[in-house]
């Protein structure tokens, strides 16, 4: 037994992230990125895409993360936005901050992953309707 673990890799848990307020039509786009930077950082560390409200992220070590997402509700693969920059389209961050004053930055949405499996619940809000 003993053998098995020593040749294991010193990866910690998954991340599993469960959507709330997913819209029944479009695939979700999650980036992944450490919450220790000022801005969001391109590439992230890692993207996922799935129809699911069930994403996965696989074998991360312990850090401290931030994760932005959104629903691309009309398949062009990428948020679209309006001419003020304001999503068009459903977007969550991780803790679920308010965007009154726009985007915020990934400490905002700081979140802390350890050695075990981390669980998170990431609202999607969507765009507010036109009057």
């Amino acid at each position: 037994m003993g053998l098995l673990l020593a040749g294991a890799p010193a990866w910690a848990g998954d991340i599993l992230v469960s959507l709330d307020g997913k819209q029944a039509k479009g695939a979700v786009h999650l980036a992944l990125v450490f919450a220790d930077r000022p801005a969001w950082q391109e590439p992230p560390l890692r993207l996922v895409q799935g129809e699911e409200s069930l994403l996965r992220l696989r074998n991360l070590p312990p850090g401290r993360f931030a994760i932005q997402l959104f629903q691309d509700s009309n398949g062009n693969g990428r948020l679209d936005l309006s001419p003020r920059g304001i999503p068009l389209e459903p977007v969550g961050f991780s803790g679920n901050p308010a965007l009154l004053n726009g985007k915020p930055r990934p400490l905002d949405c700081l979140f802390v992953h350890g050695a075990a499996d981390s669980r998170l619940t990431i609202r999607l809000q969507a765009p507010r309707a036109k009057p």
